[in-house]
C-alpha cells in the first residue's frame, strides 16, 4: 500500500508540477492561446492525484500564466506576466554589441520580458570587478574579465549553467571553474589589422594580407609616414586586448617560479616583448603619443592621422558611421600566424529573482552567437589559426 506523502512532500510535488509547466510555457512549448494537456494526462505524467494537479494548475492561474475555461480546459494566457531583467556589462560592450538593438530583438522573441542594460562601475575593462559590478540579473563578461573574476574568487556569484555541446570546448572551458560552466559564449572577436585603403592607394603600396610579418608592417608604416602629422601605425599599448598578442605569438608561457623567470629572459617570450618595444620606438612609423584608451587611437585613425591600427571584430561596431575607406586583414606575425581572440560570455547572477527568464535569455544569446559564428566561421578560422590560445 502506497504511503501518503507528508505535508512538506505534498507541497513540493505541487510546486514541482507548477514549475515544470511554467518552464515549458517560458520555453514556448505551450504557446499563448493554446491549451495545456487534459488533467488526466497530467495525472499520468506526474503520477499525482487529480486534486494535486488542480492545486498546481490553480497556482499557475494565480500567477497569471493560465486561465481556466469551464468545460474546456486550461488555456495559456495571451499576455504573460511582465518580467523586467537587468543586464550588467561594460560601456564598451554596451556600444560594441549595439545593445539597444539587442533589446529590441529580445523583445520581439519574448514580448513579456523587458530588458534594461546597466553599465558596470569599472571604466577600464578587466579591472576592479567586484560584487557591485555584477548587480544585474544577467552579466556580460569577456574572457579577460572572467579571469579576473576568478582570481578575485567571485565566481560563486554566478549561477552554474548546463553543458552546451554546440560550442567548441576551447571556447567554453575558459568560462568554467572546477568543472562548472558559468558563462555561455555569445561572441567571438579576433584581433585584426585595420588599414586606410586611400593611404595605400595614394602611396602606391600593396594592401596588407595574411602573409605579413611585423617587419613587413614596419617597412610599410615608414613609407606611409608623411612627415606632416600622419603616421603609419599605432595601437593602445596598455590595453589587455592588444599587447598580449606579442606574448601569444612568442608561443611561450610566462611561469611564476624564479628559475623559469630567469630562463625566460633569453626566451622567445622576451623576443616578443622586444619586438613590441622596437615597433613603438620607431619614430619613422609610430607617433610619440601615450594614448589614454583605445578611443584615442580610433579617433586618430578615423581622422586620417594613422594608416594602420589594431582593433577587434566587436570594436569595429563603433566605426559603422566612419567616413574613411578602410578594410581589415589578419594581424602580422613573428614566425607563424596567430592572433588574440576575445570571447564574450553571458551568465546569470546567482541572486537573481528571475533565473528561469534569465536562463532563457542566456540560451537565446548563445543561439544567436552560434548563428553568427557559423555565418563567418571560415573568416574566423582564417584569422584565428590557433583559437585555443588566450591570454597567459
Amino acid at each position: 500500500m502506497r504511503r501518503r506523502p507528508s505535508k512538506e512532500q505534498f507541497e513540493q510535488q505541487i510546486e514541482q508540477t507548477a514549475k515544470a509547466l511554467h518552464d515549458e510555457m517560458i520555453a514556448g512549448k505551450w504557446a499563448a492561446g493554446s491549451f495545456l494537456p487534459p488533467e488526466k494526462s497530467l495525472e499520468a505524467r506526474f503520477g499525482l492525484s487529480n486534486y494535486s494537479i488542480r492545486l498546481g494548475l490553480e497556482q499557475l492561474v494565480q500567477e497569471g500564466w493560465i486561465e481556466k475555461i469551464a468545460g474546456v480546459g486550461n488555456r495559456v494566457v495571451a499576455t504573460r506576466p511582465q518580467v523586467k531583467l537587468t543586464i550588467a556589462c561594460e560601456n564598451v560592450t554596451l556600444r560594441n554589441l549595439k545593445t539597444s538593438g539587442a533589446g529590441r530583438t529580445i523583445s520581439a522573441f519574448y514580448p513579456w520580458i523587458q530588458v534594461e542594460f546597466l553599465s558596470m562601475i569599472s571604466p577600464i575593462p578587466g579591472t576592479d570587478l567586484s560584487e557591485r559590478t555584477l548587480a544585474g540579473d544577467l552579466v556580460l563578461l569577456d574572457n579577460v574579465q572572467f579571469q579576473q573574476l576568478s582570481e578575485n574568487r567571485l565566481t560563486h556569484l554566478l549561477e552554474p549553467l548546463s553543458e552546451d555541446d554546440e560550442w567548441y570546448p576551447q571556447f567554453t572551458k575558459h568560462f568554467s571553474v572546477e568543472g562548472r560552466r558559468l558563462l555561455q559564449p555569445i561572441v567571438l572577436s579576433p584581433l585584426v589589422l585595420c588599414y586606410n585603403k586611400a593611404h595605400f592607394r595614394e602611396s602606391g603600396l600593396a594592401e596588407p594580407n595574411g602573409s605579413w610579418t611585423w617587419n613587413d608592417l614596419i617597412r610599410h608604416a615608414e613609407l606611409l609616414y608623411d612627415g606632416r602629422g600622419r603616421y603609419g601605425f599605432a595601437f593602445h599599448i596598455q590595453s589587455l586586448y592588444r599587447w598580449p598578442l606579442f606574448l601569444i605569438q612568442s608561443r611561450e608561457r610566462f611561469e611564476e617560479s624564479g628559475e623559469e623567470f630567469l630562463r625566460s629572459r633569453s626566451s622567445r617570450l622576451l623576443d616578443g616583448l622586444k619586438l613590441c618595444k622596437d615597433i613603438l620606438h620607431n619614430r619613422k612609423a609610430v607617433p610619440l603619443y601615450l594614448s589614454e584608451n583605445n578611443d584615442d587611437i580610433n579617433r586618430m585613425f578615423m581622422e586620417g592621422k594613422l594608416s594602420m591600427t589594431l582593433n577587434t571584430y566587436m570594436g569595429l561596431n563603433s566605426w559603422n558611421e566612419a567616413e574613411i575607406e578602410y578594410d581589415i586583414s589578419p594581424v602580422p606575425y613573428m614566425d607563424s600566424p596567430r592572433t588574440l581572440l576575445i570571447t564574450l560570455g553571458a551568465g546569470i547572477n546567482g541572486s537573481s529573482e528571475h533565473k528561469e527568464e534569465a536562463r532563457l535569455l542566456v540560451d537565446f544569446l548563445g543561439r544567436c552567437g552560434r548563428e553568427r559564428e557559423s555565418a563567418y566561421a571560415d573568416r574566423i578560422r582564417h584569422y584565428c589559426k590557433c583559437c585555443a590560445q588566450r591570454l597567459p
